[in-house]
């Protein structure tokens, strides 16, 4: 009996009731009092402000202050994401989108981001594979179906640059940019037709677009109709001053 009173007592000691879940919710109280929110808010804020006057090196100084406080603060990866963007460093631009997508893997504009970074790197079967994904769950974006078309473009897949610039342009995201990035994947087929029907959409919702009057006239001169082409090159010098 001795003995047996001896090991329930020893087993307690060694292992209290609720010591487990003491321990953990200290260590929790312990995490919550390492981060100071208010502190947390103030170097986002002033990281913010810094982007607004073009000053992303010290925004980015501000949001690795952030991140000192909180290793899990989305939105600051977010926003040093595209800082070391906007200054060149894009390797580490994907890094933190990447952070991101692992803290908060809806997370608005992360996976636009992070695709357009793609696109500058050259990485287009990554951009088109994050592009997929993300319009597996949210077809009706139209901002994704505008990137994957441009890097559908980049990779001379014309047919389905032309789909992706249709959805964007159904969906009602900037469609004057959607006809007039459809007008150039049907140019690069030579369907000169389709194509000058494309870029007129797009005057016809902003008829001092020069992009679309620039293309209309290498359009009209691919079909031979050089007075049309001196027309839009006409235009175009004059709203680019070129």
């Amino acid at each position: 009996m001795k003995w047996i009173w001896f090991c329930a007592v020893f087993c307690l000691m060694a292992n209290p009731v609720g010591g487990q879940e003491k321990a953990s919710a200290v260590s929790s109280a312990e995490s919550a009092k390492a981060v100071d929110p208010m502190k947390l808010r103030a170097h986002y804020v002033q990281a913010l402000n810094m982007v607004k006057f073009g000053m992303d090196e010290e925004a980015i100084s501000e949001l690795k202050k952030c991140l000192e406080i909180d290793p899990n603060f989305a939105e600051a990866h977010f926003e040093l994401g595209k800082s070391y963007c906007r200054t060149g460093r894009l390797d580490e631009g994907v890094s933190e989108f990447k952070k991101v997508l692992e803290i908060k893997p809806q997370y608005e504009g992360v996976h636009y981001e992070l695709g357009l970074v793609y696109y500058d790197k050259d990485m287009v079967e990554e951009g088109l594979s994050l592009c997929k994904e993300y319009l597996k769950d949210r077809p009706q974006d139209g901002k994704m179906h505008s990137l994957a078309g441009v890097l559908f473009i980049k990779k001379k897949a014309v047919p389905e640059a032309i789909s992706e610039f249709k959805e964007q342009i159904e969906l009602g995201h900037h469609p004057e940019l959607g006809y007039v990035n459809l007008g150039m994947a049907l140019a690069m087929k030579e369907s000169w037709d389709e194509a000058i029907t494309a870029y007129k959409k797009a005057l016809e919702l902003n008829d001092r677009n020069p992009r679309a009057h620039y293309q209309l006239a290498v359009a009209y001169e691919k079909k031979g109709l050089k007075e049309e082409a001196q027309k839009e090159q006409a235009i175009y010098r004059e709203l680019t001053g070129k």
